[in-house]
């Protein structure tokens, strides 16, 4: 049993069974509110992640009718939910009871008593004070890699519910009390978030969440909208960001000398993560490699993907790729031949330079992704849970591109962040980084390149997986 069925009610433990077996109905974000004060914080996250996000509009004491299931959230401000009439409130009881998803955020004022109605009989006054840190507690709708989590501040503004008793369960707290909570009513949950609300655009084009997520300060403002976005639609908290160590430019002909350090180097990963998979990024005219260099990789979780469609250049110079691809083949074909080595249909293009042109000839030729470092902000496809039913490529088709860091970038809190998110950590190396270069002078402290990424995979359990299996977690192109 994982532990967000642990740490779960029987209700919340069946709507996570069933959403890992059963594909729900698309999933769907209701906004409820007048054109201009409605949920924004949830609806930009929303958007992002891929839900249908419907506008309803409200006169202050009513609401439309509202499909009430496992898939449906339903988010409203503080404000407007205090003002509702009494049908409407029951009404909005009645589809959290049903399976929904109800999310409250916006419309608060410091040191107000406000009432938790029609869900709890509870009421808490709002509370905003400079605090020293913030706690992640484990909670079933949390996502694994961030439960348990603190930030440490010296100077921190955060708000948070003062009055409130064990009825209802934080998912961020401060020393005081909680600033986003949660209650359990009948099959469905309530989200109440005391952060305030965005007053910007909501235009998911402008938003970078995974800085928001990597930044400590203000992570817990972007955490209680993401949780209720993935919880209704479908994401199972409990399951583990993907990880991949990619090394360019290895193996290269006749490589004798660095066969040593290799193996070195992946006895060192594997004692400190038994099982961490490592991808190398081989150029097709390199047919003739060292055996021995070959044989260590056997020996450990490694794997080997294309760099280039032929030569090691850059190939925004090539002139014909067509026939650099073909003759590219013919040699992957004598790779296999001769070492048993399969290249999986991944492209990494030496020095990330490739062209349009280049770009779609993958996509014809059959490959399934492409890796490229992010250089800036990840686009807002990449943060899509995954590809709706109705709307995958046809088999063959299906093409990811998938985007990794160096170790100077790859930070804690980012790490922490693309796992939050449920995003593949993919850290790079060159050789020149590990040792392994042809002439070069062994390093022992070159072993421990990827030490910062590995004890945070260890520390999360996160899934080790091929470049070719990662491209079938990440969502695909829209083209």
């Amino acid at each position: 049993m994982n532990y967000a069925q642990a740490n779960s009610s029987p209700e919340l433990t069946t709507a996570l069974t069933q959403s890992s077996t059963t594909p729900p109905p698309r999933p769907k974000c209701w906004l409820i509110g007048s054109g201009a004060d409605h949920p924004r914080a949830v609806a930009r996250i929303a958007r992002l992640r891929a839900l249908d996000v419907a506008l309803c509009l409200s006169d202050g004491g009513a609401i439309p009718p509202i499909s009430a299931s496992r898939n449906n959230l339903i988010a409203i401000n503080f404000d407007l939910l205090a003002r509702l009439g009494s049908e409407a409130k029951a009404a909005l009881r009645k589809s959290v009871e049903n399976g929904a998803t109800v999310y409250v955020r916006g419309g608060l004022e410091p040191e107000r008593v406000y009432s938790l109605q029609p869900f709890s009989e509870q009421r808490f006054q709002l509370s905003i004070h400079s605090v020293g840190g913030c706690d992640f507690p484990v909670h079933p709708v949390l996502p694994a890699a961030i439960a348990g989590e603190r930030i440490d501040a010296h100077v921190m503004r955060m708000p948070r519910a003062l009055g409130l008793d064990g009825r209802v369960r934080p998912m961020v707290s401060g020393a005081e009390g909680p600033s986003i909570f949660t209650i359990e009513v009948g099959a469905g949950l309530v989200i109440f978030d005391l952060h305030d609300d965005d007053e910007d655009d909501d235009d998911e084009n402008e938003i970078d969440l995974l800085a928001e997520l990597t930044e400590p300060s203000r992570r817990a403002a972007s955490l209680g909208a993401l949780a209720a976005v993935d919880w209704a639609g479908g994401r199972n908290p409990a399951t583990r960001a993907p990880v991949n160590l990619v090394i360019d430019d290895r193996p290269i002909n006749y490589d004798y000398f660095s066969a040593a350090q290799l193996d070195a180097l992946l006895k060192h990963l594997d004692t400190w993560y038994p099982g961490l998979h490592v991808d190398f990024a081989w150029t097709p005219r390199d047919t003739r490699p060292h055996r021995r260099y070959v044989d260590v990789l056997r020996r450990y979780n490694t794997g080997f993907v294309w760099h280039g469609f032929l030569r090691h250049v850059d190939h925004r110079t090539i002139a014909d790729y067509e026939a650099d691809l073909s003759e590219g083949r013919a040699r992957v074909d004598k790779i296999w031949r001769d070492y048993g080595v399969r290249l999986q249909p991944v492209m990494i293009f030496p020095f990330e330079k490739d062209t349009v042109r280049a770009d779609e000839l993958l996509r014809r030729a059959g490959f399934v992704a492409k890796v490229q470092s992010a250089e800036g902000l990840v686009p807002p496809a990449s943060y899509r849970m995954c590809d709706d039913a109705g709307d995958l490529p046809a088999v063959g088709q299906r093409f990811s591109v998938i985007f990794r860091d160096s170790i100077d970038v790859l930070s804690r809190d980012r790490m922490l962040a693309l796992a939050t998110l449920g995003m593949p950590i993919v850290a790079l190396a060159h050789p020149r980084d590990l040792a392994l270069r042809r002439i070069g002078r062994r390093n022992p402290a070159s072993l421990s390149y990827f030490d910062s990424v590995v004890r945070f995979a260890a520390e999360k359990s996160l899934r080790p997986m091929s470049l070719e299996e990662i491209a079938a977690h990440v969502p695909a192109e829209r083209r």
